[in-house]
């Protein structure tokens, strides 16, 4: 099971969120390597600081098994 991925309450498939992300840290100076970190982080479950952080793109990430 993957994890599930919102966009004002609509599924979305994960490239899109990925890429909102990502042109979301490239707009307000976040690292790469950081990025990159906090997206993988945000769909563990352990991820919940990781998933406030995306979130503030907009996008919404549910874990497996939540």
């Amino acid at each position: 099971m993957s994890s599930r991925y919102y966009e004002a309450e609509r599924e979305i498939p994960e490239p899109q969120a990925a890429n909102r992300w990502f042109r979301y840290a490239q707009e307000h100076d976040i690292d790469v390597s950081r990025a990159i970190s906090l997206w993988e982080d945000a769909a563990t479950l352990e991820g919940e600081r990781s998933r406030e952080a995306v979130a503030d793109c907009g996008i919404r990430i549910v874990p497996p098994g939540r």
